[in-house]
Parts: C-alpha cells; sequence; structure tokens
C-alpha cells in the first residue's frame, strides 16, 4: 500500500535539496528509496536533516536547485511499514472506514463511512439501515476498537441518531 510520507514544499539552497513537510518528521530516509509522484523512477535519499515539521532532503540524481524546484509540489510516497506507529488507543482513519458499529445492548447500527475532523474531538459518521449515526470519539463514547474484528462497539447514550444526524 502506498503511503503518504510527505510533500515536497520548496527547495533548499542551491545543491538539489528539497524541503519535506512530513507527518513524523522522525521518520529516517537515508539510504531508502521512495515514490515522487510524476516521477518514473524512485529517488534515493542521500541525505536528511530536521527543519521544522519535516525535513530538509537530498536525492540521488538531483544535484542543483533546478532540479529541486522541479520536484516542488510533488508527494513522497512509501510503504506501510513506514506508518508511524500510534499510542494505544489511538487509529488511523483507514483502519477504522469499514467497522460495523454495535451498540452495547449488540445491535448493529452501522459501518463507520467516515471520520470528521472537530476541534475538541473527531466525529465518526457510522451509515446504516436506519440512517447515519454520529459519534463522539472520545472514550466515554467509544467502548471498544476490535480492529482484527472489524468492530466497534460505542455506548449508545452518546451517540447522535438519524433524526439528530441528518
Amino acid at each position: 500500500m502506498r503511503l503518504e510520507i510527505g510533500r515536497i514544499v520548496a527547495a533548499q539552497g542551491l545543491r538539489g535539496e528539497v524541503r519535506v513537510l512530513m507527518e513524523d518528521p522522525g521518520l529516517e530516509l537515508v539510504g531508502r528509496r521512495f515514490e515522487v509522484d510524476g516521477e518514473a523512477q524512485a529517488l534515493r535519499v542521500t541525505g536528511q536533516r530536521p527543519w521544522k515539521a519535516g525535513a530538509i532532503v537530498g536525492f540521488a540524481g538531483v544535484e542543483d536547485r533546478a532540479g529541486a524546484e522541479r520536484l516542488v509540489g510533488r508527494t513522497l510516497f512509501g510503504e506501510e511499514e513506514d506508518r508511524p506507529r500510534l499510542a494505544e488507543g489511538r487509529f488511523y482513519v483507514h483502519e477504522l472506514v469499514g467497522c460495523e458499529v454495535f451498540d452495547e445492548a449488540g445491535r448493529l447500527l452501522g459501518r463507520l463511512a467516515g471520520v470528521d475532523p472537530r476541534p475538541a474531538q473527531d466525529i465518526w459518521r457510522a451509515e446504516g439501515p436506519d440512517g447515519v449515526y454520529l459519534i463522539p470519539a472520545v472514550r466515554a463514547t467509544v467502548l471498544a476498537v476490535d480492529l482484527p474484528a472489524r468492530r466497534i462497539t460505542v455506548r449508545g447514550g452518546g451517540v447522535l441518531g438519524p433524526d439528530a444526524a441528518g
């Protein structure tokens, strides 16, 4: 599975380096090959140093500023094993979408169709035969997430049902 590592946002200096805005700035890139959208072949990283929320990166074959500027605006892709590990109780959206959602009584509410980011907490959206349910992603409402079973259990009292969600 292709995983977005970061976005090349600017050229850096005259030696072909670029600034890469990254989700995980601590990810070690040197010596590895990454796909860059629009490039026919993967590029090997020859150098990396910290930069704000990412890294300044050098690629083999990109030797000058013009070569670096050609990469600006493109996305750097890796593989699933490059994905940062999350703390217990935290999940990636792609892991949750499609899971069946049940209330604590065992009643199927629907399948998780999406996650809407909000300032206080994310809102999970489950769609089922009765309509759309909105689930605040907080421990008081989300009782259990079993990814291998593709099952989420929620406290019904914290969920907004079809009448409130529509």
